[in-house]
């Protein structure tokens, strides 16, 4: 019997975990306000009825219905929960705090990235040879930060290197791309 309860406990655990990272992402796009109301139903549905099979069974549906949706407009749902934030400008001491260099290039549709325990200028020495590679006609441009994961959070810092101009411009891409970003800086 405590086999049984605990596959059901598993199952409700990761419908909320699905609704949590679906409303994440909904959250990050900002898709919320159009499905608001149908998570908030969802969300009392676990609630209410969390020893019920059938209503789990017809709440992930209706989240797996809304992830089929949005993957089919061209949303790229596997960053779920994940998100991206711009804080300030630190210094060679971040690394005491975990964080490392990185040397991003970015563009309207497309973003490559350095990174690594070298200084900001040889990052983006290395960042030019992997551009003269890159095919394509996009316009870049390069930003010398530091970045760190905190849980699921991509935290980007400016560096020394970075001018508070190229700052500003690349917190205002930051807010317009996060779902860009994530997908390509994902493997840092």
């Amino acid at each position: 019997m405590s086999t049984v309860f605990n596959r059901f406990s598993e199952s409700l655990s990761s419908t909320w975990k699905l609704l949590s990272d679906t409303t994440n992402f909904l959250s990050r796009v900002k898709l919320l306000v159009v499905y608001e109301q149908d998570l908030k139903h969802m969300r009392d549905q676990l609630y209410r009825f969390r020893r019920n099979a059938e209503a789990q069974r017809q709440v992930r549906e209706r989240i797996v219905e809304i992830r089929r949706s949005l993957r089919s407009r061209g949303y790229d749902l596997r960053m779920g929960s994940r998100d991206i934030v711009v804080e300030g400008f630190r210094h060679d001491d971040a690394m005491g705090e975990g964080f490392r260099r990185i040397a991003v290039a970015l563009a309207e549709d497309d973003a490559l990235a350095v990174a690594g325990d070298l200084n900001h200028l040889e990052l983006g020495r290395q960042l030019d040879q992997r551009l003269l590679s890159a095919r394509g006609q996009h316009n870049y441009c390069v930003h010398f930060l530091w970045y760190r994961w905190r849980n699921r959070v991509l935290v980007l810092s400016g560096s020394a290197s970075e001018s508070p101009q190229s700052f500003e411009e690349l917190k205002e891409y930051v807010e317009r791309n996060k779902e860009l970003l994530l997908r390509k800086l994902s493997h840092l």
